[in-house]
């Protein structure tokens, strides 16, 4: 009953449709808004929520969401109150409605686009297509002529935000020194500029994990790749305890095969690369640690943007032939080989 007092005194006093999805048709009762109308004579009828009929005298079309495109409704003179159809306006304009306790809004389906903004009040959602921001929150009279006095009074809104209290607001008003300081978060990294002239001068390396155990055992893997020729050694790990055990192995691989040695290993600084016997190791064979600072992944990009293109890879291929998640193990070396 309150919601029910609350549509007929808002309806009585602005323009505002009740968003009902049970409704077919919109509803209004005045018929200046119809376009195109078609009078019914005799009235038809139509059944209310209440079991009783309603007479419809008209049936046009109305513009609610778009200035271009029309829906059907019906002129109801004896409804105190009028209707917008969820049925209708979704499927005239190919939109969607998403309902919040504070509001609701319409989205274009194929854009995400927001096109149109309703509201909740006591129990009902309520929609004005010539709904604006009310007066009162306008900044109007001397105050106007101070836009940079209200940007610190309000803590520093976005111009946007400026742009609602003051209509003719001039951007170039706005010159604030806090807002860079306060809001940013990090200045962006530049990219290294560094290259090798040889062969295992310098090597990357990142652990990834953990993830799901794959049908194998593994949670982890490492990858290696030589800054000079990009090419990239992965092992796959069951624990990360076993990162130093594996790099001994790689490190003796490319001594055998390519009569080489590692000269600058870069990684982050997790434990697993800090570890004594990683230490130890690398100090014996005259190996220079390089690693990120905390928290830090950018001063890793070229390990960090390698695993990455190898996930995105390997999901490919499992997402194509329906391969289950518990074979990831598989498919990064199918995606390893795939990239060298």
């Amino acid at each position: 009953m309150n919601a029910f007092s609350s549509a007929l005194i808002v309806s009585n006093v602005h323009d505002f449709l009740i968003i009902n999805s049970g409704a077919i048709d919109h509803i209004t009762n005045k018929c200046n808004q119809l376009l195109d109308f078609n009078n019914f004579s005799p009235p038809s009828q139509i059944s209310v929520a209440n079991g009783k009929y309603a007479q419809v005298f008209e049936e046009g079309k109305i513009k609610l969401l778009s200035q271009t495109i029309a829906s059907p409704a019906l002129y109801v003179p004896s409804f105190s109150f009028k209707l917008l159809s969820v049925g209708r306006i979704t499927t005239s304009l190919n939109c969607r409605v998403v309902f919040s306790p504070y509001n609701v809004v319409f989205q274009d389906l194929v854009t995400s686009k927001m096109i149109g903004e309703g509201f909740f009040f006591q129990g009902l959602y309520y929609f004005s297509k010539d709904f604006c921001i009310p007066k009162s929150f306008q900044v109007t009279g001397c105050l106007a002529s101070e836009p940079p006095l209200w940007h610190q009074r309000l803590t520093y809104p976005s111009k946007p935000i400026l742009a609602k209290l003051f209509l003719n607001l001039n951007s170039k008003l706005i010159n604030c020194d806090v807002c860079p300081l306060s809001k940013s978060t990090r200045l962006p990294f530049s990219s290294s500029t560094s290259y090798s002239v040889k062969p295992f001068d310098l090597v990357h390396s990142d652990v990834w994990g953990p993830v799901v155990e794959s049908f194998d055992g593994y949670k982890y893997f490492i990858t290696f790749v030589d800054d000079f020729s990009r090419f990239t050694w992965l092992y796959l790990l069951k624990a990360k305890s076993e990162v130093a055990t594996v790099f001994q192995d790689f490190h003796h691989l490319l001594h055998t095969q390519f009569s080489s040695k590692i000269k600058i290993l870069r990684s982050d600084n997790d434990f697993e690369y800090m570890s004594n016997i990683m230490i130890q190791y690398l100090s014996m064979h005259d190996i220079i640690h390089q690693t990120s600072c905390v928290h830090t992944p950018q001063q890793n990009e070229i390990a960090e943007r390698k695993n990455r293109d190898l996930l995105e890879k390997m999901r490919s291929l499992m997402f194509q032939m329906h391969v289950p998640k518990i074979f990831w193990s598989q498919g990064v070396l199918t995606a390893i080989y795939l990239v060298n």
